[in-house]
């Protein structure tokens, strides 16, 4: 017992400064994703509006919105990003950022990052796409259930 104490006081410190670390700074890929879903995010917030108000034959551009948005998140966690909270931070600053975007910018953004979503989700193996497409679904389900 005496030995189980003696290595646990020698350890809080260490566990100390391990927590008072600061978080990196972002890395370029985390900001690139996070700005992503942010633009994917309000294009599928508004898509799923309008497949509400009866357009249907947008639902199936809804479909691949949201599929090339899961694609990012997908990504990331697969690049060791798996830190939920803080891409969560970094895609509501990206989502703050983009309101001081032009429309034009804004749908340029969109139109690339829906590209860019589509090719990650293609170059995925059968089970990753799978999970992307179930995943985007389950969230179309809940945007067209509001």
């Amino acid at each position: 017992m005496r030995r189980l104490l003696t290595l646990a006081a020698g350890l809080a410190p260490a566990f100390v400064l391990a927590q008072a670390a600061p978080a990196p700074a972002p890395s370029a890929r985390e900001l690139h994703a996070a700005q992503c879903v942010a633009a994917l995010e309000l294009n599928t917030d508004n898509l799923a509006l309008q497949v509400k108000a009866g357009k249907e034959e947008l639902r199936p551009l809804l479909q691949a919105r949201l599929e090339a948005g899961t694609a990012f998140v997908g990504d990331a966690y697969l690049h060791g990003n798996s830190d939920e909270a803080r891409a969560r931070q970094l895609a509501d600053d990206a989502a703050e950022a983009q309101k001081s975007l032009s429309d034009a910018q804004l749908q340029a953004r969109q139109l690339a990052c829906a590209d860019e979503g589509t090719k990650l989700l293609a170059a995925g193996n059968a089970l990753e796409r799978l999970i992307v497409k179930r995943l985007a679904k389950k969230r179309m389900a809940r945007l067209l259930a509001r």
